[in-house]
This record gives C-alpha cells, sequence and structure tokens, in this order.
C-alpha cells in the first residue's frame, strides 16, 4: 500500500503574485507642463552620461525643452488605458525614473505604449530614444530604438554598449496606432551571455508568450545594478529621433505586474484549497470551495527534474486526481497553476 502525505507548513505553501518595481500612466500630473518633477521623474543630472539632464540644442542659441505631458489618450487591451502620455520627440531634456529597489538579478521586465508618428530612417542612423541604466553610470543595459520601413517602422533592442548591434523586428507597425512593447533582460551567470527580449503587441493576458518577436545576448553585460529607466530624448541630429507619444509605463520582476488592470483574483486564496490522500491508486484528493478549471498540475523531485504534467479541473468540493507516474518514495514538490498565473507551491512525502 503507497501512503501520501501532504506537508502542510506556512513556509511550503504560497502562490506567487506579480512584483510591481512601478507604474505610471501619468493621468494624475498636469498637461501640458514638464513631466520632470511630476511624480519620480526627473531630468537632473543624477549622474554623467546617462542621457538625462544633458540637452544639446544645435547652437548655443538654441534651447531645450523638458518632455510634457498630454492630454493624449493611450491604451492597449488588457494591459491598461489612460487619457494621458508623454511626448516623445527630439531636443528634450530628458528624463529618468529611479528604479527602486535596484534589479541585480533575476528578469527585469519593462512595459509601455508606444504611439508614434514619424521613424528615422535607416540611413539616419536611428538613436536609441529609451535606455534601461546600470547603477555604473557610464554603462546602459539595453536600449529601444525604432526605424523607417515605408509603411509603417521595426522595432528593435540592443544591449549594452552603443557600438553593439541592434536586432529589429521582422514585422512593421502603424504609425498613428497603439502599440505594446514590453522588455526582458534577464541576468545569467557568465559575463557576456544576459539576454534581452522584446515582445511586441503580446496578448497579455494570455501572459508570457514561449518565443519573444527578437532577442540578442551579443555583448558585455552592462547590467549589474538596474537602477533607471530614462527616455533618452536630448540628441540634437533630429532625423535620428522618432516623435511620438509613449504612456502606461511599468517595470517589474515578472509579467505579470506590469499591467495596470486589476490583477486576476488569486484563485487558490480565495478557494483555501487543501490536498490529502492515502491510497493504493497513486491520488491525489484536492478539496476547494468553488470550482477552479485549466489548473496546470506539475510534480517536482527534490533533485529539481519534472516528473509529473498535466492539466486538471478542480470542483467544488473534492476532486480526485490520479498521477500518471510510479513514483518512489522521496520528497517532491507539487505546483498548482491558475489560468491568470498564480501558483500553489507544497512540499509532498511520498511512503511506499
Amino acid at each position: 500500500m503507497k501512503k501520501i502525505t501532504l506537508l502542510f507548513a506556512l513556509c511550503f505553501s504560497f502562490a506567487v503574485q506579480a512584483q510591481l518595481i512601478f507604474q505610471d500612466d501619468f493621468s494624475s500630473y498636469t498637461t501640458n507642463t514638464e513631466l520632470s518633477g511630476q511624480g519620480l521623474w526627473s531630468n537632473s543630472p543624477i549622474a554623467p552620461n546617462v542621457g538625462i539632464g544633458a540637452c544639446l540644442p544645435l547652437s548655443s542659441s538654441s534651447t531645450c525643452s523638458g518632455s510634457k505631458v498630454l492630454d493624449q489618450a493611450i491604451s492597449y487591451l488588457n494591459f491598461g488605458s489612460s487619457s494621458k502620455a508623454i511626448e516623445i520627440g527630439p531636443y528634450r531634456d530628458g528624463v529618468a525614473h529611479i528604479v527602486n529597489p535596484a534589479v541585480t538579478s533575476g528578469d527585469f521586465y519593462l512595459g509601455m505604449v508606444l504611439n508614434l508618428n514619424t521613424a528615422p530612417l535607416a540611413s539616419a542612423s536611428p538613436v536609441d530614444f529609451m535606455r534601461v541604466i546600470n547603477g555604473d553610470a557610464t554603462q546602459v543595459c539595453f536600449r529601444l530604438i525604432v526605424k523607417d520601413a515605408g509603411f509603417g517602422y521595426n522595432i528593435g533592442i540592443r544591449k549594452g554598449a552603443s557600438a553593439n548591434a541592434t536586432v529589429y523586428t521582422d514585422d512593421l507597425y502603424n504609425y498613428g496606432e497603439n502599440v505594446l512593447v514590453i522588455i526582458k533582460y534577464s541576468h545569467l551567470d557568465g559575463f557576456d551571455d544576459d539576454v534581452v527580449r522584446l515582445f511586441v503587441n503580446p496578448d497579455f493576458a494570455a501572459g508570457e508568450p514561449l518565443n519573444p518577436n527578437v532577442f540578442t545576448a551579443t555583448g558585455f553585460d552592462q547590467s549589474g545594478n538596474i537602477d533607471r529607466v530614462a527616455f533618452r530624448l536630448n540628441f540634437n541630429v533630429p532625423d535620428s529621433m522618432p516623435t511620438g507619444f509613449a504612456g502606461l509605463v511599468s517595470a517589474a520582476t515578472n509579467w505579470q505586474g506590469l499591467g495596470f488592470l486589476p490583477l486576476a483574483t488569486n484563485s487558490f486564496e480565495a478557494n483555501a484549497l487543501f490536498a490529502s490522500t492515502n491510497n493504493t491508486n497513486n491520488h491525489l484528493e484536492i478539496q476547494s470551495k468553488n470550482n477552479l478549471q485549466n489548473v496546470q498540475l506539475t510534480l517536482y523531485a527534490a533533485q529539481g527534474n519534472m516528473v509529473e504534467k498535466q492539466r486538471i479541473n478542480i470542483a467544488s468540493g473534492n476532486t480526485s486526481v490520479q498521477l500518471k507516474s510510479k513514483l518512489s518514495s522521496g520528497l517532491y514538490v507539487l505546483t498548482l497553476k491558475d489560468e491568470n498565473g498564480f501558483e500553489y507551491r507544497q512540499k509532498i512525502m511520498f511512503h511506499n
């Protein structure tokens, strides 16, 4: 007879939720006024050579103005909406938002909605209009760049130094339309293996896509300490910069944390799951207050290898789930993941 005992403890069961760093829809800010000084945005020279607080006019008699908050509606399905955005264009005193706490490992996600009117031609050597900055003021983790493609524009990313190659999407995006852009930066163990991934117009509610539109790992890892998101609008060659608007800017350490709409209810917390079993048929007995559909059940051995994976529906009351695998005695980790990306985990001790 196989006896399966599920050990319950606070440190063993938990729900993984969105880890937000910051979110800004600009809706509470003063229209037709510079973004700098509103919220946590600033164009003060926090450090040299970071593309903020360093506007470069064409001549000594020219002036620069800071990027302003405008009455510009901007939205994207299942991501968010706002009645305001900021202007994108050259001759602006670039503005940055502090990342606090700074991200030194794992994944960093940045999301925004763009609505561009123009993009630079490839022959004009497009420059980045947005960059994420290392704690070292001389280093940039990654950059966002666009270029004109005739009937639309391509979106590109570049890792690290300005001399590194930019990778662009094959797809074109229309001028005057809202486009959701999400960039994922993954810290890895080596010195030149961090990866930047770009997702454009994803179905945000469906979770992170398996494949990005483009990705790159080219160049030395200038990550270390991600501490600022900057709109670098101060380049003094207007043909090299896009024009338009940006809004719904957010940063997080996972996909779900980026969205501006209320997060879905954590089904597992709401339904107070409880699992137990003691029989000869390799079954788990799961109790729930309500029905839960399309839940992914996964079992991992103590060594980290996956030994069981299946989709299940959990009914109100008791649900019996037969495991496909014949498991040896030992410690395992049960993971249940709902359609909204929330997870419930628990250690399980199997006894033959």
